[in-house]
């Protein structure tokens, strides 16, 4: 009888939880994602947001953020986020794309993988794309020390050298992230754009046996609450 009661209250508020959960997560800048706020968006249950431009290389000269696309996919458990770079650095300049966010789910991650593509140089120019990782925390001012969670990674992609880089860990339902993107033209080259992609697994929480039954209603009752609010802002 108590680990019924407590499944009814767990489905009640998990139907407001959906009911008041942030905007599903679109096709946009990082100067638009960063006005979000903490509450973020959402790419099916999880959560990201704290979206934050930090300070990088000295030196360097920060990309416009209003000019780096994130296209976000993927579902709860295998969650995607595509950023879109097309500037170019000449010889002799540094441009950098450096910020940091945070994700949020009901499932453990465990995986953490980064790719780049779509870049091109010449001579002495390369492209880069650092990522670290804080497993359930979020980094100092700088994006990199001071990790507030149980462990901290970095993974590394240099064009042309190293495409893909990943590293797992114990689970953790929250992760902090800090991407650093740079374009280096070298003393006598150029580097150009580029597409890196950051990509989280979660590990899927089964259900309690006697809240399985439960999980139909759930779905005809949360969707039927979504339809009272939406009818009730356009009134």
């Amino acid at each position: 009888m108590r680990l019924k009661l407590f499944c009814l209250t767990v489905t009640a508020f998990g139907v407001l939880q959906q009911a008041s959960a942030s905007s599903l997560c679109t096709t946009g800048t990082l100067a638009s994602y960063e006005a979000l706020g903490a509450g973020g968006c959402q790419i099916g249950g999880d959560t990201i947001g704290s979206f934050m431009i930090i300070g990088g290389i000295t030196g360097a000269t920060a990309i416009d953020p209003a000019l780096v696309e994130i296209k976000p996919s993927g579902g709860t458990d295998d969650l995607v986020l595509k950023f879109d770079v097309t500037q170019t650095a000449n010889t002799g300049s540094l441009l950098e794309a450096i910020f940091t966010y945070a994700i949020s789910g009901p499932d453990p991650f465990v995986m953490d993988m980064t790719t780049l593509s779509n870049s091109s140089e010449t001579v002495d120019g390369d492209v880069s794309e650092t990522q670290n990782y804080c497993v359930g925390g979020r980094f100092g001012p700088d994006g990199v020390d001071g990790c507030t969670g149980s462990t901290s990674g970095t993974l590394l992609t240099l064009d042309g050298i190293q495409n893909m880089d990943q590293g797992s860990f114990a689970g953790a339902t929250t992760l902090g992230i800090t991407d650093d993107f740079v374009l280096d033209g070298g003393t006598a080259g150029s580097a150009s754009g580029g597409t890196f992609v950051d990509r989280f697994t979660a590990t899927s929480t089964v259900p309690e046996p006697n809240c399985i039954f439960l999980l139909p209603a759930i779905a005809l009752v949360s969707a039927g609450f979504r339809k009272l609010l939406s009818l009730h802002r356009n009134s």
